[in-house]
Formats: C-alpha cells, structure tokens, sequence
C-alpha cells in the first residue's frame, strides 16, 4: 500500500510542471512579441525621417598636431581632474554637436541658403544643452571640399549662408549642403559638428502648428511689426501659431532692428528655447502622434543606430536638462563692405578674429580650456 501511495504522490508532483511550462512560454512568446511590434513600429516611425549620408570628416586628422610641452600638459590635466579627490571635467566624449539649419527654400525652389543656423551643443555630464547662433553674413573662407561625387572644389571669401547653398549645388544633394557646411565651420571656427538637421519654411510652419503653437514674450516693437505683417499681436506674453512663428524668427525689420541679424539670431534663440521647454511639457501620445506628421518634413545626416544611440544619452537626462544660450559665433566680430560677388556692388559683411574664435568655440563645444569651478 506504502508504495502505491509514492508512486501515485510522484506522478502528482510532476504533472503541475507541465502546464506552468507552458504558460511561461506563452508568455515569453508574448513579449517577444510585443517587443518585435515595438522594433518594428519604432524603426517604422524612423524611417519617416528624410535621411542623408553626409561625407565623413576625420577631425583628428585635420587637426594641428600639439607640440610635445602641450602634449605633457595635458597629460599632467588629464592625471590630475581623473583622480577620486578631483572634480569631474568634461571630455569631448560629454559633448554632443547638432547643427539645427533652417533653409531658405520652399517647395519647387532650387536655392538652398542657409537662412538660419543654430547650433545645439548639448553636454550629457553637465546636463545643458547650448545654443550658438552663426552669423550668417560671416566672411568665411570656402575649403577644399570633395563632393559625393568625387569632384574637387576650391573658392576664396565667401558669406556663410552661401556655403550651404554651394555645397547643394554641387550634386544637388542635402548631403553636400551639410558635407561643406560642416568642414567650413571646422576650418574656420574650430567647430566639430556631428549631426545635421535641416528644416525649411513650410516645415517649420507646419510643426510649430502640430505642436500647438509656442508662447514668446513680445516688446512692443516686435509685436507693431508682426501686427504690420498681417498677424494680429500685442505686447507681453503672447501665443505665436505657424505663421506668425516664421514671421517672428525672421525679423530683422522692426522698430530698432537695423537690419540686424545680431537681434535676430538672438530672438530665433529665445523661440528655440520656448519650443523646447513646450515639447518637454507634451505627454508621450502627443509625441507619438505629432512624430506622425513632422518627421517626413525634416532631413536628417543620421542613420536609425545614431538616432537610437543620441535618444538613450538624451532619455536620462532629459528632465533635467537646462537650456543656456551662448550668443553668436563668432563671438567678437566687426562690420565692413565688400565686392564679395565681383558685381562691383558693396555688400556688408562681418570680419572675425580666426584664432579667438576657434578659443572660444573649442571652449564651448569641446570643453577645451574650461577651468572647473571649485567645490
């Protein structure tokens, strides 16, 4: 009897087994599968970005070689700011450097200028991200520059804003736009850009209308000038849609402006500052469904692997994250006039110190020369 009864206990214990395995498996399947639905709805979305393979600029290859006392120096930094007892300094590893470039070219236009250039220098470690705004009527000097197709270019002083554009007509491609765009900015600034993003006009209307418009403090000057472009404003706080959004950041026009891109790249800063600050207010469905719409409108030089790896550095941070503005690049610059075309008209352009410039931006964008505060 003992011994039917163990053996019937036996077969007991082990027929549980089976069915638990079974749901655990189930279960497995059932989150592979979400997480293969995931995958794929997040490289669907993507792929919605206009993507463009920018030529590669090896930077450390262009950059002039230290001599042997820097050399030591540094590694004298280097040993110091890595021990316990030190503060943390940031390496260029910490910097992330996206140039945000608003095109001048609508629909069926062939012009590509460079109407606006923001960059965002963003430090994971500090947790800010940094807006430089580029002169665009800066005399720069056009580098040697191979195209996408193989072709060499070569020019003397050019305006910054033209660059994008001659880079675009080289093949005709985005990808040249931002490939001469971002070696220009290293040869004469010092500036190591690793991303490109492009928006033009419309997109811009479009998207600062999916985000449900942005507000901006006004002055009265501001606000009589939107009022004589057709957009009904008034001073203070106030709600800006698509429209008059546009109208806002391309004011060069109003009330004591003179023309002045100096007052105006400052307040494409102060807009780009409350657009960021509204989008991180919006709840992950609004994003889902405003991505839908805005990301076919932007052209981007990142693959989807860039794009999940700058998401998983940004994610941590994200709530944290301040927003400084730096000013202008460059920083300290002077006006004068120039045949620059060979039209024997006079054009206005912005001379700039090569050297302090490159000091300045390496500073910002690198960390370079940055003394840490004391504890």
């Amino acid at each position: 009897m003992s011994g039917r009864y163990e053996k019937k206990k036996e077969k007991q214990s082990g027929g549980w087994k089976k069915p638990v395995l079974i749901v655990l498996l189930v279960l497995v399947v059932l989150i592979a599968a979400v997480v293969v639905a995931a995958v794929v709805y997040y490289n669907a979305m993507l792929n919605k970005l206009n993507k463009v393979e920018v030529p590669k600029i090896d930077y450390s290859a262009l950059a002039t070689e230290t001599t042997e006392d820097s050399t030591e120096q540094t590694a004298v930094t280097t040993e110091e700011t890595t021990a316990p007892t030190q503060p943390h300094v940031a390496s260029s590893d910490d910097y992330i450097n996206i140039l945000l470039v608003g095109q001048a070219a609508r629909d069926g236009e062939t012009e590509r200028f460079a109407d606006s250039m923001i960059l965002c220098t963003i430090n994971t470690y500090e947790k800010t991200l940094t807006t430089t705004s580029l002169l665009r009527d800066t005399l720069v000097q056009y580098p040697q520059y191979t195209d996408t197709a193989g072709k060499n270019h070569t020019g003397g002083k050019i305006k910054l804003t033209t660059i994008y554009h001659n880079g675009y007509i080289c093949t005709r491609s985005t990808a040249d736009a931002m490939g001469l765009m971002n070696l220009t900015l290293y040869k004469n600034f010092g500036i190591e850009v690793d991303y490109d993003v492009e928006v033009d006009f419309d997109a811009f209307v479009k998207i600062i209308d999916l985000i449900g418009g942005v507000n901006v403090d006004l002055t009265a000057a501001e606000a009589k000038y939107l009022n004589e472009q057709g957009f009904a404003a008034k001073e203070g706080r106030f709600h800006l849609d698509g429209g008059p959004a546009l109208c806002f950041a391309r004011m060069r026009h109003a009330a004591g402006d003179n023309d002045s891109d100096i007052i105006r790249t400052e307040r494409q800063r102060r807009f780009l500052s409350e657009v960021l600050h509204r989008l991180k207010k919006l709840s992950l469905s609004d994003v889902q469904n405003i991505a839908n719409e805005v990301l076919p409108l932007i052209t981007v030089s990142m693959s989807n692997s860039e794009i999940t790896d700058l998401i998983m550095k940004l994610l941590p941070i994200l709530p944290d994250l301040q927003i400084v503005s730096s000013g202008t690049c460059p920083a300290n610059y002077w006006g004068g006039m120039l045949d620059i075309y060979g039209d024997g008209m006079q054009h206005s352009v912005l001379y700039f110190d090569p050297t302090e410039t490159a000091k300045t931006m390496r500073a910002i964008t690198k960390g370079e020369g940055v003394v840490p505060e004391a504890e």
